[in-house]
């Protein structure tokens, strides 16, 4: 009874020790190469809002542990700025701003949650992802497409409502040109490690 006493908080120490080491953290940059871009619809003329990549030159830690075919994040997120998107003019700028109620929350905050690798298709995973717009967070599957050759390129897209958001869409001229309330986030991002 007493060696078992001994042995079992050693063997409590020795499983936590091992879980913490199997947290890993790398540096990573998103490179000028990379795109990310809005794009929706209206009943008049699609419209596509460009993201500026040289605001995310910042290098960012990814957290991650990896368990069989999942790996899960922790603190991985991207901050993307209202104003680093460029919808192709003025006007289109201005109601994307009002839109995304910028003024109050001038950030779009994506959070890498999970990964699930699919062992049947090689480089296409299932994402799992946080998205937060005007101050409303929700989680989002996306399937995910990944190559490695002297860095990351990951590339993928997403169709989302802006109502998850308790957005609404634009109308112009009384009502007759009408914003559709469905966009599409399409990105490929080259990454290195720092």
């Amino acid at each position: 009874m007493k060696r078992l006493l001994f042995i079992l908080p050693c063997l409590v120490f020795i499983s936590f020790s091992q879980l913490d080491s199997a947290i890993s953290s790398k540096t990573v940059r998103i490179t000028p190469k990379s795109e990310l871009q809005i794009n929706g619809t209206s009943n008049v003329k699609d419209f596509t809002c460009q993201y500026e990549i040289q605001n995310l030159n910042e290098p960012f830690r990814i957290h991650y542990e990896k368990a069989n075919d999942i790996i899960r994040f922790e603190k991985s997120e991207i901050i993307l700025k209202n104003k680093g998107f460029d919808c192709g003019g003025k006007g289109i700028n201005n109601d994307f701003h009002s839109l995304l109620q910028s003024n109050l929350y001038p950030n779009i905050t994506l959070k890498l949650k999970e990964i699930k690798l699919n062992p049947h298709k090689k480089n296409i995973v299932d994402a799992l992802i946080d998205i937060e717009i005007a101050g409303l967070a929700n989680a989002y599957h996306m399937r995910t497409e990944f190559y490695y050759n002297q860095g990351w390129s990951i590339s993928g897209k997403l169709k989302l409502n802006i109502k998850d958001f308790d957005l609404e869409a634009p109308k112009k001229m009384f009502g007759l040109v009408v914003v559709s309330d469905d966009i599409e986030i399409n990105f490929k991002l080259e990454i290195e490690e720092c």
